[in-house]
């Protein structure tokens, strides 16, 4: 459908050694992270170019703002996101997915598969935030919308980024590893088993929320500067600033956890 893939990205001088641990095995699961991580640097760096996940970043960060407003509704046509407000979790998810499909569509020629883990990184960072402030029982569309609307704290919007940026770097290893998965299981392999793959997913998993650990501090001083000390209305342009700093900021961390060569 005219993406660019990710394996058009100039090569990485790391990518040779993810290529020998997966085909030769061998390797001990932490080393292979370590290296297999270094992609994520690369693709973090193109995804700022990326329209849609500038628009996935932008709607985690106006959305709450919306549903805050005296006419979320309103608010929600004013983002792309439809006029209706959502009664259920659900329903949200399938509104921030349709925003971010139109944006693919109209920037059809420059779309990417980082397009793709950007908007599923974003569904899933939002969904778990807003699920987490939701009641157990019987919750109404008043409970969603004020779930979403406890987003817009600086503390909450800072997990919320967290989130979602080591969402899009998991994606992006699994991106790669999943294609020779076959190859990771086997006696003196990664994984000995299809069990053992769990313990492996976890690691890569643990890996990304400590990297993107620092963008919780980040993000929450940013918001709480730019929104609530300054007053602004973030655009675009300004989720992209923000996005640029929070990917220099995720490279150096994963360039100091790579570990010993």
């Amino acid at each position: 459908m005219g993406h660019q893939r990710l394996g058009k990205l100039p090569t990485h001088r790391y990518l040779p050694d993810i290529v020998r641990y997966l085909v030769t095995g061998g390797a001990p699961t932490a080393p292979l992270v370590e290296q297999v991580t270094e992609v994520s640097r690369d693709a973090l760096k193109h995804a700022l170019r990326d329209p849609v996940f500038v628009e996935a970043l932008w709607l985690l960060i106006r959305l709450p703002q919306a549903a805050a407003s005296k006419d979320f509704g309103a608010a929600l046509a004013d983002i792309g996101m439809g006029a209706r407000p959502p009664t259920s979790v659900t329903e949200l998810m399938v509104a921030y997915n349709s925003a971010l499909e139109r944006v693919q569509r109209r920037v059809h020629a420059g779309a990417t598969d980082l397009g793709d883990i950007a908007r599923e990184a974003g569904a899933a960072a939002l969904a778990e935030a807003v699920e987490a402030g939701m009641p157990m029982w019987s919750p109404t569309a008043a409970d969603v919308q004020a779930s979403v609307a406890a987003l817009r704290s600086p503390e909450k919007f800072g997990a919320l980024a967290h989130h979602f940026h080591a969402n899009i770097v998991e994606r992006v290893i699994h991106y790669y590893v999943d294609r020779t998965l076959h190859k990771l299981v086997g006696a003196d392999r990664v994984a000995r088993s299809v069990h053992d793959l769990a313990t492996y997913n976890s690691a890569i998993r643990r890996h990304c929320i400590e990297a993107a650990l620092i963008m919780r501090a980040f993000a929450r001083d940013w918001l709480g500067k730019n929104q609530y000390r300054d007053g602004k209305d973030i655009s675009r342009d300004g989720a992209r600033r923000f996005s640029a700093f929070a990917v220099e900021k995720i490279g150096n961390e994963l360039k100091n956890r790579k570990g010993p060569k």
